[in-house]
């Protein structure tokens, strides 16, 4: 997923974009506020049934792009007026959408479906979001929370309005998981070579590491961070692979000044994976 507006911007060709952004993008405005009013307008065109002209016009190849928001959003967090950070995550026809069978998945392109895999779970919305939306932009905290909150979302998954996730550096990882019983943290790669252990064994593959990680693993496994991930993948079956780049995890900052280590992305679950693989074996052929 594109997370840098200066990276959409060079990835976009802007004389392919509906009049209204291309107005936008050359606008005197800042980046900052440009990157805001072009996803407000993504919206209100997606609302219109009017095409963007983003659509098929990323040559990277991404299904989705990521648009953080200048302005804050007003919002009530366990019952005090408060502002979130939040942005706009946007779905993209890729090259790969070329090799995708949308009539087999409800006329969806691979970047709504991942919307979609976010937007519409219930169960997960409810139990793993660092914020349970109530309506009417009314939130409660959650402590086991994984992924950043669901402000709104397109009824047809082109767009979701989510709390936003600012980049983590790998010490930063280590520093935000350090505890009583692991005061020098995690390092990322020990927490993703843990989940993945624990997706496998789930599942009945076999484990390629030697013995001599298993009682490394089996300790890291215990981390509270860990666990609140393990309790959703064990819950969902949901593959953990985009963990492992690190710029798809994050950190959402609550506003009472609490930082926590999030998954910026989770849309890839086994139905997407299964759409991902199909299209590229279309591809290839």
């Amino acid at each position: 997923m594109i997370s840098n507006f200066k990276e959409f911007l060079n990835n976009v060709i802007v004389e392919n974009l509906h009049p209204e952004l291309q107005n936008i993008i050359a606008s005197p405005a800042s980046n900052v506020s440009k990157q805001t009013l072009i996803s407000k307008k993504i919206k209100d065109l997606t609302n219109r049934n009017e095409p963007t002209g983003i659509e098929g016009n990323m040559p990277k190849g991404s299904s989705r792009a990521y648009l953080k928001h200048s302005d804050l959003h007003p919002a009530v967090v366990d019952g005090h007026p408060t502002n979130l950070k939040t942005g706009t995550k946007v779905a993209i026809r890729a090259d790969l959408d070329k090799y995708h069978n949308k009539e087999e998945h409800n006329d969806m392109s691979l970047g709504a479906m991942q919307n979609d895999a976010e937007n519409n779970d219930y169960f997960v919305n409810s139990n793993y979001r660092t914020l349970i939306n109530h309506g009417n932009d009314h939130f409660s905290s959650n402590e086991n929370g994984i992924f950043p909150p669901l402000i709104s979302h397109h009824d047809n998954n082109e767009w979701s309005h989510v709390g936003h996730a600012r980049d983590i550096s790998r010490k930063e990882f280590k520093d935000l998981t350090k505890t009583e019983d692991f005061p020098k943290g995690i390092s990322h790669n020990e927490f993703y070579e843990t989940l993945n252990r624990f997706h496998d064994r789930n599942n009945g593959k076999y484990w390629p590491k030697p013995a001599k990680y298993e009682a490394e693993y089996d300790k890291i496994e215990q981390h509270p961070l860990v666990q609140k991930f393990i309790d959703y993948h064990g819950s969902t079956g949901n593959p953990p692979h985009d963990y492992m780049q690190l710029k798809n995890m994050g950190v959402w900052e609550h506003p009472n000044g609490s930082k926590h280590i999030v998954a910026r992305d989770h849309g890839f679950s086994s139905d997407v994976q299964k759409a991902y693989t199909m299209a590229r074996r279309n591809q290839y052929k």
